[in-house]
């Protein structure tokens, strides 16, 4: 019993030796070298454990051998999805196959069966909470211990006694349990590092645009005042039309350093409860002629009012009407704007949706982040100043997008107990 549990342990370091090289990996994929590889190159290391354990297993007899192939099985496919179960079912199968022996046909079964379910609980697994996770790991791997100790049992002539079979899937249960912690720490290493990445980057941006605005808007001020001065006294039609297109790129100008002074300094200044569901209103209102001029048509679905929270008015609409003119020029042929709001409890939902063009992953990866845009014309500050407004209420910008179908952008917001009381006193006026 000793020899043996001290092979299994020694068979479950091999399941732990890859995770190092996924971890430079990892560090790889924020650098030129690996950037687009990396993906998959992660997926490989899992089944490079499963063959690790296979080769060097713990022989029990001619016809079986215990290993711990099914602990990177289970994690490969849970993060991986279906596609990777079904690469590394056919890896295991394969390799198991030279090795000969009754043992191949538990295997067939148990490893099967586990690909299957692993492919459907994948999607749900990637979404859970840690202690979820955890739980559909030790899940599966209890089904396949399980299932190939009964099979192996049942129908199968062994020499593995019963009290190694309950050793053999303890340590099976704990190795899983243990992996799926040290991959979970690794992606959260990953996601830290990527925001103090993108928050340096920010940090520059912000330093840049304080102080260099101010300086920049004051001439340009002058210099469009002068302008409309000299407009007032020219008669010639196309010199008063060449004055208007300056004066309009002057405009446009002081524009941009606006968002560049609403980026530096994203907290209100003048704090106020707004009623969110105005604000909406107003903001559509505005953005509707620009609207009507793209063959564009909005549709709001506001159910809740009033709902109070605390910002700047003038900032909360610059950070809606960024988003709806995004929205607009992402449907030049014409298309549905739809606004929702939604309360779930203590969180405030407002979903903006166009019918565009969509975007793809990369893109949607990259927004909000500074100077990037998937206009030709454009600069990228319009939603770089949304996300500080919105991150200086205390909110969340989520966005999910699919090619040639649209995009949706949710701003969420936690909702002070005081504003659902000032909610249920207004539904309790109504009802009297």
């Amino acid at each position: 019993m000793l020899l043996t549990a001290k092979n299994l342990l020694l068979n479950l370091l091999l399941v732990f030796a890859p995770l190092s090289i996924i971890q430079i990996l990892y560090l790889l994929k924020h650098t030129n070298f690996l950037k687009k590889s990396s993906g998959w190159l992660l997926t490989l290391f899992p089944g490079v454990a499963i063959i690790l354990c296979m080769v060097y297993p713990v022989v029990v007899d001619d016809n079986f051998i215990l290993d711990f192939r099914r602990i990177p099985f289970i994690l490969g496919a849970l993060y991986g999805g279906k596609w990777v179960a079904l690469a590394y079912l056919f890896v295991t199968l394969a390799y198991r196959f030279t090795l000969g022996g009754m043992g191949f046909y538990s295997t067939l079964l148990s490893f099967t069966l586990l690909a299957i379910v692993a492919s459907y609980a994948s999607p749900i697994f990637v979404q859970s909470s840690l202690k979820k996770k955890l739980l559909i790991a030790f899940s599966l791997d209890l089904m396949v211990g399980v299932s190939s100790t009964v099979i192996s049992l049942t129908f199968f002539e062994t020499q593995i006694h019963t009290s190694s079979w309950i050793l053999f899937n303890l340590i099976s249960s704990m190795g899983v349990l243990l992996a799926t912690l040290v991959y979970e720490v690794f992606l959260n290493q990953f996601k830290l590092l990527q925001s103090v990445m993108e928050g340096q980057k920010l940090e520059v941006v912000s330093h840049l645009a304080a102080s260099i605005s101010h300086e920049v808007r004051n001439p340009l001020t002058v210099s469009r005042g002068f302008l409309q001065l000299i407009e007032s006294d020219l008669e010639n039609k196309q010199t008063k039309e060449y004055m208007e297109l300056a004066i309009n790129e002057l405009d446009r100008a002081t524009e941009i350093i606006n968002d560049y002074l609403t980026f530096a300094k994203p907290f209100p200044e003048d704090i106020e409860e707004i009623d969110l569901a105005g604000e909406i209103a107003y903001s559509v209102g505005v953005i509707t002629p620009l609207a009507t001029l793209k063959d564009v048509t909005i549709t709001t679905k506001i159910d809740i009012s009033p709902i109070m929270i605390q910002s700047e008015k003038r900032k909360f609409q610059q950070c809606l009407m960024n988003i709806f003119k995004n929205a607009i020029e992402a449907m030049p042929e014409g298309g549905k704007l739809t606004v929702e709001v939604e309360r779930e409890h203590s969180k405030l939902t407002v979903s903006i949706s166009d019918t565009g063009i969509g975007m793809t992953e990369e893109q949607l990866s990259r927004m909000g982040q500074p100077f990037f845009t998937t206009k030709e014309k454009g600069t990228g500050l319009g939603m770089m100043v949304s996300h500080s407004i919105v991150q200086a209420m205390n909110g969340e910008i989520i966005y999910v997008s699919t090619p040639g179908v649209g995009t949706t952008v949710h701003l969420v917001f936690e909702i002070e107990q005081r504003n659902e009381d000032k909610y249920e006193t207004f539904q309790e006026g109504i009802r009297n």
